[in-house]
């Protein structure tokens, strides 16, 4: 019988990674880098959980301190606020870094952030957490803040849209900042650790199993593209558990758990040309950080929800309870739109890998690395509720602890952030006309070098293209056509291809149906 990952079978590892993620894929790279022989495998293709389905903030940190009443919520409990400052400092040291190399990949925006004459935030309080930012970030990022307090609508185009304009005391103003794909920075560090000798392998399940021989671990490998192929058997010194809302079900029979995951719920909506260049930052009514995002072009992103989830957050999707809450609060945040069921051109959700606490009911956002030998796992870590926009210091964080038990086994190359460029080479044509950026070489390039192995992930993960709008059945059968030769694929499975494109789409990213208004019984967590 024919083996899964014949080439990898028996082979030893210094560390091997379970969940290519963002996070997974930051340790990696810095791993690979320092020396380590390093091995990581994903279940299905690379960032194809939570690390593509975030908010995509590269966000300041302001929302750290936005809290109503802050004197009584840092000043009853101060630990709060040593946490905020924290993860503030955290937030404004990576925008530097992500500034610093990679800022074709990051899109800078005017946040708005309205201030109300009854508002439980105050001006004051807004002003206070910009300035202690600039201090945090020690002048490094600008982010060119303005109180603005009188002649709205010259500085704020889509001022009238607001509501109670009569009552708005302030509109804060500052400078934010998006990932514009976040599934790319995943794939470039994937890949760049790849250049220092790691190996990877998407679409390959991983299950811990007995302590070898060599104080290290057994890990066993199933192939998900084709679950009839004869496991593969590796071995690893470390192992890090990276797998995000998967940690639990990574570890057989342990003690206590690890990951409570909770769900974000968003939708796109197209803004007119008046907000180019613009977000809008609030409160919900839930008093939940609510935000209104520029996303591509004159789409934008609404949300985010926070909920308990339990389950499989593989193909997690908005439900028509969840849309209906983000339309009603941009409807009172900017009455002017007036969105409405069949405004909403897409949606997506995702789910976030937080911190487990016994009290704590939706889990904590404290960052943690996990030394589960406590649990009966020598030598097995695990890291939650690591944002996005920190991938970079969860990857030091992997390498200095994994540094502390185990040297490198080669000696060390150099780590590389510059992110994939798009070919501009004239003799490939764009795939789609009205997106010229990506081209048919960049497909090709996706296949042949980048280990994609579905339509999907093409279109999702490699070239972005589903991301910048809803494609076609002829636009994806367009792309399969290019992708079909490299793939050896038969017509019968390109057709299964686009098939499956097509579900992915009108499932994960699914629009509400038409009919307006069901009633209302989506009920977030209130102050979570």
């Amino acid at each position: 019988m024919e083996r899964a990952f014949p080439t990898l079978h028996r082979e030893h590892f210094d560390v091997v990674v379970i969940g290519a993620g963002i996070n997974g894929a930051s340790a990696i790279q810095h791993l690979a880098s320092a020396g380590y022989r390093c091995l990581i495998v994903d279940k299905g293709d690379f960032a194809s959980g939570a690390s593509g389905r975030s908010s995509r903030m590269l966000h300041i940190g302001l929302r750290y301190f936005e809290t109503p009443h802050p004197l009584l919520h840092f000043g009853l409990r101060p630990g709060r606020l040593v946490t905020a400052v924290r993860l503030a400092r955290q937030a404004m040291a990576a925008v530097e870094e992500h500034l610093a190399d990679a800022a074709d990949r990051i899109w800078p925006y005017r946040m708005c952030f309205p201030i109300y004459r009854d508002d439980p935030v105050k001006r004051w309080h807004v002003a206070a957490g910009l300035r202690l930012l600039s201090l945090l970030g020690k002048g490094r990022v600008h982010l060119d803040p303005e109180m603005v307090d009188r002649d709205y609508a010259s500085k704020i185009p889509f001022f009238d849209d607001l509501r109670d304009t009569g009552s708005v005391r302030a509109i804060a103003c500052y400078r934010e900042f998006k990932f514009d794909w976040p599934e790319r920075f995943c794939l470039d560090m994937l890949f760049d650790a790849e250049r220092n000798r790691a190996v990877l392998a998407n679409y390959c399940t991983a299950e811990l199993g007995e302590r070898d021989g060599k104080d290290g671990w057994t890990v066993t490998l199933h192939s998900t593209g084709n679950p009839s192929l004869k496991p593969a058997v590796v071995h690893a010194s470390l192992v890090l558990n990276m797998a995000g809302t998967w940690i639990d079900d990574i570890l057989p029979s342990h003690r206590g758990r690890i990951v409570q995951g909770t769900k974000g719920a968003h939708i796109v909506v197209e803004m007119p040309e008046k907000y180019r260049g613009f977000g809008i930052a609030t409160l919900s009514r839930l008093n939940q950080p609510f935000y209104i995002l520029p996303l591509h072009k004159n789409l934008y992103s609404v949300g985010v929800t926070e909920t308990l989830f339990e389950g499989d957050a593989t193909d997690v999707a908005c439900s028509d309870d969840e849309i209906d809450y983000l339309i009603d609060e941009t409807n009172h945040v900017l009455p002017g739109r007036a969105l409405r069921r069949s405004d909403v051109l897409r949606s997506w959700a995702g789910v976030r890998p937080l911190t487990y606490s016994a009290t704590e009911p939706m889990g904590t956002r404290t960052r943690e690395l996990h030394d589960l030998a406590g649990r009966g796992f020598p030598g097995v870590f695990a890291l939650t509720a690591g944002p996005i926009m920190t991938h970079r210091s969860s990857g030091r964080l992997v390498l200095d602890t994994v540094a502390k038990r185990l040297p490198p086994s080669a000696p060390p190359g150099r780590i590389d952030f510059a992110p994939y460029r798009f070919s501009t080479g004239e003799n490939s044509p764009p795939l789609l006309a009205d997106e010229p950026e990506v081209r048919v070489s960049d497909i090709e390039f996706g296949v042949l070098k980048e280990h994609a192995k579905s339509l999907t992930d093409v279109l999702l993960r490699r070239t972005g293209l589903a991301w910048r709008r809803n494609l076609t059945r002829s636009e994806a059968e367009l792309a399969a056509g290019v992708v079909a030769p490299l793939l050896d694929w038969s017509k019968e499975e390109k057709r299964v291809q686009v098939e499956a494109f097509m579900a992915f789409q009108d499932t994960v990213f699914r629009r509400p149906p038409a009919a307006e208004r069901i009633p209302d019984t989506f009920k977030p967590e209130k102050g979570a």
